[in-house]
């Protein structure tokens, strides 16, 4: 059985083309009673999916549990943005380096609410909101902290209309976790897994 790590817009598609396919899998949320380890755990988990939330703890966490284990590992999330003339955009690899980015005083807009506290914590100094939906208030922000995926595209062109300087908050998984960034590639890998696994209904 595949154990997906949800959340997230992606992992509810795949958990939907999962069960169209005939794959037996597991949806376990971010909020789940198990621990994530004694989900990994489980004897019928033969593979595990991570589409959780981007820059959560969890990524490292299940990939580290899978290779202690010997389980396959597949990390998907959509794939980032590219950036368009006039975009101010910046890259930042964790969330303590935006210190260094935007100055003390600033005013900053977090587009992900479940990011806010990570983000207050190390940006003091700065006056902090978090975006409600996908669209910028009328408030007047300088910097704008987002993840970086194609759900974002209408606030950034916003953004750059406005001369509002981003920055792009990514956190990569491990270096030798096995990513796909699209559906179908994604069902293919548990497809395989799942048919080499006997985890087909």
């Amino acid at each position: 059985m595949i154990l997906l790590l949800a959340g997230t817009t992606e992992a509810r598609n795949l958990a939907d083309h999962l069960v169209e396919a005939g794959i037996k899998a597991l949806v376990r949320m971010p909020d789940a009673a198990e621990s994530l380890e004694g989900a990994i755990a489980r004897d019928d988990v033969t593979a595990v999916i991570d589409a959780s939330p981007a820059c959560s703890d969890l990524t490292a966490e299940s990939f580290s549990l899978c290779e202690a284990r010997g389980l396959p590992f597949l990390r998907f999330e959509r794939a980032s943005l590219r950036s368009r003339p006039g975009d101010m955009w910046q890259a930042v690899f964790e969330a303590k380096a935006l210190a260094a980015l935007i100055p003390e005083a600033a005013r900053v807009t977090c587009s992900e609410p479940r990011l806010r506290d990570r983000i207050a914590a190390v940006l003091p100094g700065r006056e902090l909101s978090v975006l409600s939906g996908e669209t910028l208030s009328d408030q007047p922000t300088e910097w704008l902290v987002v993840f970086g995926t194609e759900s974002h595209r209408g606030l950034l062109d916003a953004a750059r209309e406005r001369s509002i300087k981003v920055a792009f908050l990514t956190c990569p998984p491990p270096l030798s976790a096995t990513r796909r960034e699209h559906l179908l590639d994604a069902l293919e890998w548990a497809e395989s897994h799942a048919m080499a696994s006997g985890d087909m209904m």
